[in-house]
């Protein structure tokens, strides 16, 4: 199964120039839905709860390890917590292979996980796993 490409994003990135650069890929690797943009993890739970209230819905999560005031493995855990939200697909980015970070965030309930600095090619099969592992769980 592809993963449609239509759904919509929700990037947790502190950083514009790795946001800008996930637009880019994203749209490069054709894909046409929303991409919402916040910046750390409290911007992004308000995010979640107001596209929630409106009816509308997230269909994949790409986050950063490392936030400002929190981590990727907060956020994932507060995904996996919520009954509307926890079958949203969620990718982890990091900078670090600390595997201890990596089997915390996996046991928190990500999906996968990918290194900075981005490659497209390994950013659509890091989604297309993702989606699949997701959909499985459904």
């Amino acid at each position: 199964m592809s993963v449609p490409k239509n759904i919509t994003f929700l990037l947790v990135e502190d950083m514009s120039f790795y946001r800008d650069l996930f637009v880019q890929s994203l749209g490069h690797l054709g894909f046409q839905g929303r991409c919402i943009l916040t910046k750390n993890y409290k911007e992004s739970i308000l995010k979640l709860q107001e596209i929630l209230k409106k009816g509308e819905k997230v269909d994949f999560i790409i986050s950063d390890l490392i936030l400002s005031d929190g981590s990727g493995v907060d956020l994932v855990k507060k995904i996996r917590s919520s009954s509307k939200l926890k079958n949203t697909a969620f990718l982890l980015v990091a900078t670090s292979d600390n595997p201890d970070q990596i089997v915390e965030a996996f046991e928190a309930g990500i999906d996968n996980y990918l290194f900075k600095p981005i490659e497209e090619d390994k950013l659509l099969e890091k989604i297309e796993y993702c989606w699949e592992k997701r959909r499985k769980k459904n």
